[in-house]
């Protein structure tokens, strides 16, 4: 990185400078006391760590999962209860109760698979904790934030996207055969 004082002909002083990164010849933006790669916080580009959402995600859950992205560099507890909200969208785009936990129980009876039903339990109660203090730490909120957006990408992709390629294959089979399976279910 080239390090340039950004405020060189400014009369007050802050601490801004701009990084040329030297392998893609791109800008940073960083405040902070000193040089150096690993000084200052970077204010531009902002990283997250977060996978991108599952292409099968709904528009209106993707909205709030892009928001908690945006903002996990800066608040992992903002970022938390996002991915809770996102949950909680999915649940009613899924057609189940606004009441998150009341959701869940619904699609535990629905038949939902012990290992989906802890991943939802789990960012639900770790975004309720981000934002109601309890029993978790702000630091075991840290820790475990990452995996919750993880956690809402295997969601998806258990109550979407396998139903979703379930039914393109059965719709593939030859129509003569479809109807036999129909004529079967009817007696």
């Amino acid at each position: 990185m080239n390090w340039v004082p950004w405020n060189k002909h400014q009369s007050h002083i802050v601490n801004l400078h701009r990084a040329k990164c030297l392998k893609c010849d791109e800008n940073s933006y960083w405040f902070g006391d000193a040089y150096g790669e690993n000084e200052g916080k970077m204010l531009f580009p902002l990283v997250s760590n977060a996978p991108p959402p599952h292409p099968d995600m709904p528009k209106e859950v993707k909205s709030d999962y892009l928001e908690a992205r945006d903002v996990l560099p800066h608040s992992s507890k903002a970022a938390a209860a996002l991915v809770r909200l996102a949950l909680q969208r999915l649940c009613i785009h899924l057609g189940k109760s606004s009441n998150i936990n009341t959701a869940i129980g619904q699609l535990v009876k629905d038949g939902l698979p012990q290992g989906v039903q802890r991943a939802l339990d789990a960012i639900r109660i770790i975004g309720n904790e981000s934002v109601h203090p309890g029993e978790i730490q702000d630091e075991d909120i840290d820790k475990s934030v990452g995996a919750m957006f993880e956690l809402l990408n295997y969601i998806v992709q258990d109550r979407i996207t396998r139903f979703k390629e379930i039914d393109a294959l059965y719709e593939s089979l030859p129509e003569g055969k479809r109807q036999g399976v129909e004529q079967r279910d009817k007696k």
